[in-house]
């Protein structure tokens, strides 16, 4: 993040409620991304749209570029703007599901996948600062234990779940990859409007 945090929890007091709250969070967000890997977006181009292996390895060239422009944006972002950072990164991947649930043409696949991967990037280092300087010292190894649990298990669980929704038509993971954004989305508000997170710059 560079010298500062751009992040600040405004005077927040860590409760052992907002512990499981911020774990919800992060399993909503982590359920929003692991419901569409990649052989979800192999399907759809390959026997959906009926394109060959190498505008999958397109959609993957160009969405490494997006992620370099939204590393630099990020670097580039004005200081003490965080939250709107963050919302401007859930946004794009928001737009993404939405984009691939309607079944789009490969070339709104492309724009889909930039945009995923732009924002993914772009937000990623806020949200972690925003972790990092909320959880007590005392209570961050439990917390980050706690996220990369639950990462495991719902890895586990999710190419069954991406497979099978897959099977009833190609872009239904993206609608529930949506949903799961969406409730991502206003868990994050809830959280801002409770104070855990300050929307005016610090």
């Amino acid at each position: 993040m560079g010298r500062g945090e751009r992040l600040t929890p405004g005077g927040f007091t860590f409760r052992a409620g907002e512990f499981k709250v911020l774990l919800a969070f992060e399993a909503l967000l982590t359920l929003a991304w692991e419901l569409t890997p990649e052989v979800v977006l192999i399907n759809y181009i390959v026997f959906a749209l009926k394109k060959t292996v190498f505008e999958v390895a397109l959609v993957a060239v160009v969405s490494s570029l997006a992620s370099i422009i939204g590393t630099y944006a990020s670097e580039h972002f004005p200081k003490g703007r965080g939250f709107q950072g963050m919302s401007l990164g859930m946004l794009t991947s928001a737009l993404y599901a939405a984009l691939m649930m309607i079944s789009p043409p490969f070339w709104l696949v492309i724009i889909a996948y930039s945009l995923d991967a732009f924002g993914g990037t772009f937000w990623f280092p806020f949200y972690r600062s925003w972790m990092f300087k909320l959880i007590p010292k005392e209570r961050a190894s439990e917390f980050h234990a706690a996220i990369s649990s639950y990462k495991k298990v719902i890895g586990i669980v999710t190419p069954f779940m991406a497979g099978a929704l897959a099977s009833v038509h190609a872009t239904l993971p993206y609608a529930f990859s949506l949903a799961f954004f969406l409730l991502a989305g206003v868990m994050f508000w809830w959280l801002a409007r409770k104070g855990i997170y300050s929307r005016t710059p610090s």
